[in-house]
């Protein structure tokens, strides 16, 4: 039988093509981003951090913004090489380049 699942977000997705570096537990991997919302974000990788819930941190640079970003959060979920991430708190400045990248972006 296959599992219904319910839809948790309150903001839309955009599909995206970025590299990220996850931050957890003094390790550093390397992943690429595959959707992003404001709420969050699914990344693919060969190395996953080691368990859900463990606040993790993302480094990258959103394509055609100016500076990097840093933000926090907890790992939500993981199936085999990808992972959910929910952000923490928000600085306005990424709130602002998020959705200046989004406008450039496809809804998922």
């Amino acid at each position: 039988m296959k599992k219904q699942f319910y839809e948790k977000r309150s903001q839309p997705r955009y599909k995206c093509s970025f590299s990220v570096k996850i931050i957890t537990d003094n390790k550093e991997f390397d992943g690429t981003a595959v959707n992003i919302s404001l709420g969050g974000i699914q990344v693919v990788s060969n190395q996953l951090p080691s368990s859900i819930s463990n606040t993790i941190r993302l480094h990258f640079k959103l394509p055609n913004i100016e500076f990097d970003t840093n933000i926090s959060g907890r790992m939500r979920w993981n199936v085999e090489n990808v992972f959910g991430m929910q952000f923490g708190d928000l600085l306005p400045a990424d709130i602002l380049a998020l959705n200046q990248f989004f406008k450039n972006c496809e809804k998922d």
